[in-house]
């Protein structure tokens, strides 16, 4: 969420009928149950609060950092842990495992999986000494923050995220036939302390799955609202009140604040 002026977004996390909290366990089958996190920025400088716990069992620590993260910017993640390594569950469950990660100004959450992470990690160059866990999506991550480090806009690091990962993909695929792709979704909320990007990309628009509490769009359809004060982003819908808008399917959103209003565009990352 970004807003005008530093607020809370105990409404979106919390309170709505499918808020964060609420679409955690509203699949009895699929609970995320696997780590949640909360970025924002204190003083200008990010700050995290995170848990390995399931977010379901955990109300009031969420509720106590939710109403401690009053800022501009406000990040917040819940995890059902993707484990495409195979990996043991101790390995991939702890707290530099979940989301939110941040470095330097940056915050960043994703949804989805990158199938091949290790190959990803192999073309990080020195960046790759920066991962701390075993989450795919921290690779993703540090992808981002090398192309953005070498000068490359956002647009353009999605673009070379995806280029490469096909790339490797062509290679790779012999060695994992048990996979069908180098990625399921790279649905991504990212923010430098001024602008925040949203992006939705994912391989599964045929699947036919639905979103997890009102079940009214497809699964990985990332929804937002805007107001002359805020622009909130959410992986779904939170509320039926509001007048929220996809993302459609490649499309980058980005929010600033211009002129004490929030001000979006839109690019298409091809």
């Amino acid at each position: 969420m970004l807003s005008v002026k530093p607020v809370s977004a105990a409404k979106y996390i919390l309170e709505d009928p499918c808020s964060l909290y609420a679409q955690s366990k509203a699949n009895p089958r699929n609970l995320q149950g696997d780590g949640w996190g909360i970025g924002f920025y204190e003083d200008g400088s990010p700050r995290l609060i995170k848990s390995e716990g399931a977010v379901y069992m955990e109300y009031e620590a969420l509720s106590s950092a939710v109403r401690h993260a009053r800022s501009r910017m406000i990040l917040a993640h819940i995890r059902g842990a993707s484990n495409p390594r195979g990996l043991p569950r101790e390995k991939i469950i702890s707290k530099e495992n979940s989301q939110p990660f941040s470095y330097g100004r940056y915050i960043f959450v994703h949804n989805g999986t990158i199938m091949i992470p290790d190959e990803l990690a192999n073309v990080l160059g020195v960046w790759k000494e920066k991962i701390r866990g075993f989450n795919d999506s921290e690779v993703y991550f540090w992808f981002l923050m090398k192309e953005l480090d070498e000068g490359r806009d956002m647009p353009s690091a999605l673009w070379g995220l995806k280029k490469t990962l096909e790339e490797l993909w062509e290679e790779a695929q012999r060695r994992h036939p048990d996979k069908k792709q180098p990625y399921t979704g790279l649905n991504m909320i990212l923010s430098d302390g001024e602008c925040l990007y949203a992006y939705c990309e994912h391989r599964d628009r045929k699947v036919g799955g639905r979103s997890l509490c009102f079940g009214d769009q497809p699964v990985f359809e990332m929804s937002y609202i805007l107001g002359r004060d805020r622009l909130v982003v959410t992986s779904e819908k939170t509320n039926r009140e509001e007048d929220w808008k996809p993302i459609n399917y490649g499309e980058l959103l980005i929010g600033k604040i211009v002129d004490g209003e929030i001000s979006v565009e839109s690019e298409n990352v091809p």
